[in-house]
């Protein structure tokens, strides 16, 4: 639930995925005193795109058109691989953990064990 809306990660999935640049988006929860929760969005831009401003703004664009400006993203993460299983499956728990600061859990079925930490530091550096 975002600021009192049913909302599924699906549906801000599909809104991110409009975007031209966009090659894979994933969505996560994150905590929020006054909302409920706000949605964290995670990219990685396809091949030759900028993670640049203008790619995040066309994002929050895309979202507030398709769903409203209640889901507005509260960030866009630019990340160069999202946390897979070795079948493909996104694991977005692991992503909920990084955007609330919590324990990352069990990684031993990622693909990339490493992708994980790599989306944190880049999360908590920014």
């Amino acid at each position: 639930n975002v600021a009192g809306h049913r909302l599924g990660t699906m549906e801000l999935e599909s809104a991110v995925s409009q975007v031209p640049e966009v090659a894979e988006a994933a969505v996560a929860a994150r905590a929020d005193d006054q909302k409920g929760n706000v949605p964290d969005v995670y990219v990685t831009p396809r091949d030759g795109a900028e993670a640049f401003d203008d790619m995040r703004d066309k994002i929050i664009s895309a979202v507030e058109k398709e769903i409203g400006p209640f889901a507005r993203p509260a960030n866009v993460v630019f990340v160069g691989d999202l946390p897979k299983t070795r079948s493909g499956k996104i694991m977005r728990r692991i992503l909920e953990n990084i955007s609330n600061d919590k324990n990352l859990g069990d990684t031993t079925t990622l693909r990339d064990p490493t992708v994980p930490e790599q989306i944190r530091d880049q999360v908590q550096s920014a």
